[in-house]
């Protein structure tokens, strides 16, 4: 673990130095990033200017729901975008090989090797939504809730990154599948609730495509609407799709034969 680690430091290190070399690109980045999340807001203010909640959601509740997804998804882009969205680029090209041939495991290098932080300017705005949406949710939020829910949002990223992966290494066979998009429109749905959506949609997102759970679990665990139960659900799902996701990736090699296949 200790050499992972320092891998994965050398990584963050190498990876901020690529980016401070262009630095007006980086800061134009954050800001076209920092202001994406604002158009979904105008449609949620649009809603809630007609009705006084959503599916039991008050506004400054569902403010802290948006905040925690759009938390996750920053995490989730910083440190996954640009691995996974480049793997079937290197199975096209051939430069696979080279990832599996490294002295290192090679789902840790494939997936952990570069990192975009100008998308952690998402975490700003949906950092600010949280704090507003608890200083005027109406519930007193314990001191205590805060560092488990951090702990939930770091299960949600894992859950979205295992996810990702899961959906990108069929690539391996089919070079010409992409599943990116299917991805992003898919996690989107994590921006609301899973109460707001009826009968098998609210099933799906909450067993088959879990999605819905990556928001709601660590924004019920603030507003003391969650059951253990769910909690445990997620514990559950986050340890079930990581395993799944190298266990499917350790088939996944069985079955490519290099750039030649």
């Amino acid at each position: 673990m200790r050499r992972y680690l320092k891998l994965y430091l050398s990584f963050i290190r190498i990876c901020l130095m690529r980016e401070m070399e262009a630095r007006g690109s980086f800061v134009v980045g954050c800001l076209v990033i920092f202001c994406f999340p604002v158009f979904p807001l105008l449609l949620v203010g649009a809603i809630y200017s007609q009705v006084p909640n959503l599916a039991g959601w008050t506004l400054y509740q569902y403010l802290m729901l948006v905040g925690t997804f759009q938390i996750v998804s920053a995490l989730t882009y910083t440190m996954f975008l640009r691995n996974i969205f480049q793997f079937p680029e290197y199975v096209r090209k051939g430069e696979l090989d080279f990832f599996l041939l490294k002295p290192v495991n090679s789902q840790f290098m494939l997936t952990t090797r570069y990192l975009s932080f100008s998308e952690l300017a998402q975490a700003v705005p949906g950092t600010a939504l949280v704090i507003i949406g608890a200083l005027n949710a109406g519930t007193a939020i314990d001191w205590w809730r805060w560092p488990l829910y951090a702990g939930f949002v770091a299960c949600s990223v894992i859950i979205c990154y295992a996810m990702w992966f899961i959906m990108t290494i069929p690539c391996i066979w089919f070079i010409r599948l992409d599943t990116q998009e299917f991805f992003f429109s898919m996690a989107e749905l994590g921006r609301y609730h899973p109460t707001m959506f009826g009968g098998l949609v609210r099933s799906v997102l909450l067993y088959v495509i879990p999605f819905g759970i990556i928001a709601a679990t660590p924004a019920d665990w603030l507003l003391s609407r969650i059951t253990w139960q769910s909690a445990g659900w997620m514990l559950l799902v986050t340890a079930g799709l990581l395993f799944l996701s190298n266990r499917f990736w350790r088939f996944a090699q069985t079955r490519y034969y290099g750039a030649s296949s």
